[in-house]
């Protein structure tokens, strides 16, 4: 999970989000069961037009596991729209993240306080976290304080961030970044960032 700061908030929202919230809050009170749709400019979903102010936060990439082939990316709500305690955050812009299929599959609406979030002011990778190069598993940093590693290991189970497919996809692409010998290669044309950049070798 990679540092990002995060860009002004899109006009779209600024102008937007306040109403788009009350509608949202409104809708659930009147019928609790109701799906979350976007709500549009013109033809266009408010994800869409949003969509490029996060890929700029994180060079494109997932802002939670890193990878950057997004098939499909989504907008990931990191605080849940579907909880009564966060409905006036739907459309809030500091509430929304790019991110990919996976991630967004294995948190859901899962909800932590612990949770970490990448834009933090505070967040680094190393104070929460460590890779084991030889699995590419992720785990918490063993030399942080208990606090912390609660937090990391919250963070990695409800992104799915160590599972045996996250493990392998990191080494692959590991082989692929120690494999290169093109110079015009840059490290956002690779997923899993931190892991390469941290490679004890490197």
């Amino acid at each position: 999970m990679r540092k990002c700061v995060r860009p002004d908030e899109p006009e779209v929202l600024t102008a937007n989000s306040s109403k788009w919230n009350e509608l949202w809050i409104s809708l659930k009170q009147s019928n609790p069961s109701a799906s979350f749709t976007w709500y549009r400019i013109g033809n266009v979903p408010a994800n869409r037009l949003i969509r490029e102010d996060l890929a700029v936060m994180t060079q494109s990439h997932c802002t939670f596991c890193d990878v950057n082939r997004l098939e499909p990316e989504t907008v990931e709500h990191f605080r849940p729209k579907s909880d009564s305690r966060f409905h006036h955050l739907a459309f809030t812009w500091n509430n929304l993240f790019l991110c990919c299929n996976g991630c967004q599959l294995n948190k859901r609406e899962q909800w932590d306080e612990r949770l970490l979030r990448p834009d933090a002011e505070d967040y680094s990778f190393a104070r929460y976290f460590q890779f084991d190069y030889t699995t590419g598993g992720i785990s918490p940093n063993e030399v942080a304080t208990l606090e912390d590693q609660e937090r990391a290991s919250v963070t990695i189970r409800i992104y799915g961030l160590d599972t045996p497919a996250r493990r392998r996809f990191r080494r692959e692409e590991l082989r692929k970044w120690d494999a290169t010998m093109d110079s015009s290669l840059v490290l956002d044309e690779f997923a899993y960032r931190d892991y390469l950049e941290l490679e004890p070798s490197s």
